[in-house]
């Protein structure tokens, strides 16, 4: 995509933050492959890139993905952690021994630390020029929904059942609630006929 114009590459971008778009907000979003970028180990890039990238400075298409980035709030985990260059390089010169690292994974921010691991596996043969890029992900799962300020669960005050007289009371209401959810269950009681009595009220 380098030897593209600036409008093909402003149109790709827009494209893939509309697609961006449709994701919920609190789900990951992973953003993988080939995108022909050099991302570079300049400072000013390392909130939404990290310092380990094979390349010095970012190439033009580099700064088009730090720039979605930013927009999206999307983290550049490719260049995250600190391999030997033979794990870093993803698309071989042809012709050369040299490698560039154009292929990223790009992961929403706020799961920035599922993507633990992104490194080339060279000894795959995929028939390409490129290697095998491998991300590994480790997503935590929530163990469940905490309870909002004013909407936990409801708690009776049974201290307000002192006498003798409002604890018969509460036991005769129990037992006429049981009997009812009996009746129910036996199936005597018209389920229609309940419906309709509801929606009167």
């Amino acid at each position: 995509m380098e030897d593209k114009g600036d409008e093909e590459k402003v149109d790709f971008y827009s494209k893939l933050e509309r697609i961006c778009s449709r994701v919920p907000k609190y789900e990951m979003a992973i953003i993988m492959g080939d995108l022909n970028t050099n991302v570079g180990r300049e400072e000013c890039r390392h909130k939404v890139s990290g310092k380990y990238s094979l390349h010095e400075h970012s190439n033009e298409n580099g700064s088009f993905l730090v720039q979605f980035a930013i927009r999206n709030n999307f983290y550049v985990k490719s260049t995250t952690f600190p391999h030997k260059t033979i794990h870093m390089g993803t698309w071989k010169i042809p012709g050369s021994t040299e490698v560039n690292q154009i292929d990223h994974v790009l992961v929403s921010a706020r799961h920035a630390s599922s993507i633990i691991d992104v490194r080339t596996g060279r000894g795959t043969n995929c028939d390409s020029d490129h290697y095998l890029v491998k991300a590994k992900v480790r997503e935590r799962i929530s163990r469940g929904w905490k309870h909002r300020a004013g909407c936990g669960r409801r708690k009776w005050n049974s201290e307000l059942i002192t006498s003798p007289e409002e604890k018969m009371r509460y036991q005769a209401s129990l037992e006429k609630k049981l009997e009812e959810t009996k009746t129910i269950e036996s199936g005597s009681l018209d389920m229609n006929k309940m419906w309709k009595n509801v929606k009167r009220r």
